[in-house]
């Protein structure tokens, strides 16, 4: 049975492949692009698990392909089939292709009818792979594949200001939820000395016997774990996004965020769940994840003023307590919680417009005014107190801004003196330094040798913050970028010996990316005005050169398409475990420079466009 579960992967790629060469205007073969994949998926689901129960039931595992191995370090596709995999495949296969059906009707006519069903199959394959992953590694290419699909999702209405301007916002918070996966898969490296497959983690006497005397990294491991749960769930204190991400069509924020991808992050808990349930003091955590984020989320639905944002806080709700469930160790209760959750949330944001209508004309006819009950002093202040915050959804975006992102801002505006010529200069003589040592010195024998990795990692770190906070210059923003994935090679170099293909592996797709995004950026400006002070919106008259940029920008950021993505997980693990200043400046730099590369492309491409000859929508639109 083993050797079927790549089938469950093959299908929806190849709908998506399919997807990508069918005309535009055909619009009967795009959405059966979509519809047979699911509809296959569904069909040799049931067969598949029903088969597994009748004559099975054990765990299935199998090591599909080796990608690179070296030392104690392999990078491999793995596969699990188990009961959390069989209850998501069948729910997202069955709601993926009831909302194709559903979307058919929907979308027609669209002029983005292709870009619609090409992102969906696109999602609906990397849901797959994440739930039939059987290592970190595996998921993490679903995990990227689920988060770019879900920025172009938001953003579908990219004419738009607020689709876009959200599409980015949600984009910085998945960033943040990818670090969490590669800080959990680090952790587990030096906590294993190998890269653990979650069938491993099965085994308690195999769990116990690692985490016994390593306790502080395994907590570590854990909370990595919480932190990349929370923020793809919108847990507390990351709900805020959650509503927001509703700007694209309807049939997309149903099985995104009503049902799917909302719950992937109560997925990563069930699937960690042997790992993390032998702390008990993690236990105690989710659990007050799970309570915090049902109070919280409650409060807010019962004052929302917009339909999608009752449904969106109530789901929310539904989650914490999901999250409870599954640290008391209620696997089964949790999933099938979260099956009626995601299939009751999917069919209300399906009907919510019919909903909103009835309920205008509604009012009309029965409109009756609420009587309020008379209250105490007190009770009147906190009723009052709680309904303000409710409004203000606890002001949980307001402090993301303030204490996480604006910090950033700030570091980056100090460096407002670093240019592109200056940035050039500057890497050139650290190349030229560091290759003087290289050649003329001992380097093991050399006196500031612990340092250089440090020096390097920050100089690599301001380059990305500059980045981050440049308004005018893209082009200059886009070789800072560049040049701090070579600075990261350099200080990983002077940290631990390695093989150089594996800075051949993480620097050709740097190479490649960076300058096909470049002679992107210089055509264009023969032709538009563009820089980082606004969105332009340039996607509506230059379509092509806005995928090539997409293209090049994913694969800069290490989308799993180019060498980069395999190189980048490499080269985290010739960080060593007591070395946690340089893997936080990594993990840092990671985040921000995956943002600024999105922002670039968000700021030129997506947005109004402010030509005489185009309609603009209101930035509230």
């Amino acid at each position: 049975m083993e050797q079927l579960l790549p089938l469950f992967l093959l299908i929806p790629f190849l709908g998506f492949v399919v997807s990508l060469i069918i005309p535009s205007k055909n619009e009967k073969g795009i959405f059966l692009s979509m519809a047979i994949p699911a509809g296959l998926q569904v069909f040799f689901g049931i067969g598949f698990i029903f088969y597994w129960l009748l004559f099975n039931q054990n765990t299935l595992n199998i090591k599909e392909i080796t990608l690179y191995s070296t030392g104690d370090y392999s990078f491999f596709i793995d596969l699990l089939f188990d009961k959390v995999t069989a209850t998501y495949l069948m729910m997202s296969s069955t709601l993926t292709f009831m909302i194709a059906m559903f979307s058919r009707g929907y979308m027609h006519k669209d002029n983005g009818f292709k870009r619609y069903f090409t992102t969906m199959i696109l999602y609906f394959f990397g849901v797959q792979v994440i739930i039939f992953s059987g290592n970190f590694e595996t998921m993490f290419i679903g995990w990227e594949i689920l988060g770019l699909s879900s920025f172009l999702l938001i953003a579908y209405y990219r004419d738009r200001y607020l689709p876009v301007r959200n599409a980015f916002k949600v984009f910085s918070m998945y960033r943040l939820a990818d670090i969490g996966i590669l800080l959990a898969m680090w952790f587990m490296h030096h906590l294993f000395h190998e890269n653990v497959t979650f069938i491993q983690l099965l085994n308690p006497e195999f769990v116990q016997n690692h985490i016994a005397g390593n306790m502080g990294v395994a907590i570590m491991v854990s909370f990595a774990i919480m932190l990349a749960a929370s923020i793809k769930s919108a847990q507390f204190p990351f709900s805020s996004w959650l509503p927001r991400a509703m700007e694209g069509p309807t049939p997309s924020s149903s099985i995104f965020y009503g049902s799917i991808a909302v719950h992937i992050g109560v997925y990563l808990m069930l699937r960690t769940y042997p790992f993390w349930h032998h702390i008990p003091f993690i236990q105690v955590n989710v659990i007050l994840l799970g309570l915090v984020t049902t109070l919280v989320s409650t409060t807010i639905a019962r004052v929302q003023f917009s339909i999608k944002g009752q449904i969106a806080y109530s789901s929310l709700a539904q989650i914490g307590i999901m999250m409870v469930e599954v640290a008391l160790g209620f696997e089964t209760l949790a999933l099938l919680h979260l099956t009626g959750n995601a299939f009751l949330r999917s069919y209300q944001l399906l009907i919510s417009p019919s909903i909103v209508t009835y309920k205008l004309r509604d009012q009309f006819f029965n409109y009756k005014q609420k009587g309020f009950k008379p209250m105490g002093a007190w009770q009147k202040k906190l009723y009052n107190t709680l309904y303000v915050f409710g409004l203000k959804e606890f002001h949980m975006d307001t402090y993301i801004y303030n204490y996480l992102w604006f910090p950033f801002k700030k570091l980056g505006d100090k460096f407002s003196n670093l240019n592109t010529k200056t940035a050039l200069i500057l890497f050139a003589l650290i190349g030229g330094v560091a290759g003087y040592i290289l050649s003329f010195y001992e380097y093991d024998h050399f006196i500031f040798k612990q340092y250089l990795p440090d020096v390097f990692g920050l100089i690599a770190l301001i380059f990305v913050l500059r980045a981050f906070t440049i308004r005018k210059h893209p082009y200059g923003a886009w070789i800072l970028l560049i040049l701090n994935h070579f600075l990261i090679a350099l200080a990983i170099s002077f940290n631990e010996h390695f093989e150089y293909i594996e800075i051949v592996f993480y620097l050709s797709g740097v190479v490649v990316s960076g300058v096909v995004g470049l002679v992107v950026l210089y055509k264009l400006a023969k032709q538009e005005k563009y820089s980082l002070d606004d969105y332009y919106g340039h996607a509506i008259e230059h379509k092509y050169k806005a995928i090539i940029f997409l293209i090049s920008a994913i694969a800069l950021g290490g989308f799993p398409i180019t060498t980069t993505f395999l190189g980048e997980d490499l080269l985290f693990s010739h960080v060593r475990i007591n070395q946690p200043f340089f893997m936080g400046m990594l993990a840092v730099n990671y985040v921000v420079s995956g943002i600024s590369i999105m922002r670039i492309y968000a700021r030129i491409f997506l947005g109004p466009n402010h030509k005489w000859s185009n309609a603009e929508a209101r930035r509230s639109a």
